[in-house]
């Protein structure tokens, strides 16, 4: 699996990203991926993703991330200078892989599209609902990546 990167709502006590379908959370939101008759089509975008811890200050640098995406103890610490987030923001990693085009599950697909982002999308045509379900079945393996070093 690619190594990937996502600022999400922590869940409360664990170190969980929150389900749902805006931009801090786990999930899609319909402007991200727009079904299509109900459907969810590969290579018509997905959730975000971020290469690196770089990645966000590279992206931030270019306007490309807004600042209070990213939580304002990263600005603290010196990760990610700038960042003026909600303390409630969790920055999380899923995998150990190269950040390339390669399957994150069966159902999903990683597609990096340049300046360090890349989407979570459908590996094959699917029922819009359970593309979904295969984004919040990824949950058990999002950690913590406020430690990471900074690559």
């Amino acid at each position: 699996m690619p190594r990937m990167y996502r600022v999400m709502k922590r869940a409360e006590p664990e170190v969980k990203p929150e389900v749902g379908d805006t931009a801090t959370k786990l999930g899609v939101r319909e402007r991200d991926l727009p079904p299509r008759d109900g459907n969810a089509h590969p290579g018509e975008g997905g959730m975000s993703v971020v290469s690196c811890i770089a990645g966000f200050r590279r992206r931030m640098m270019r306007k490309l991330c807004s600042p209070k995406m990213v939580p304002k103890r990263l600005h603290d610490t010196g990760k990610i200078p700038g960042a003026i987030g909600s303390q409630s923001l969790h920055l999380f990693r899923h995998g150990e892989g190269s950040f390339e085009h390669s399957s994150v599950t069966e159902q999903l697909t990683l597609v990096p599209d340049g300046d360090d982002h890349a989407t979570v999308q459908p590996s094959a045509v699917m029922v819009y609902a359970d593309y979904r379900q295969a984004l919040v079945n990824t949950r058990n393996d999002w950690v913590s990546g406020e430690g990471d070093p900074d690559e």
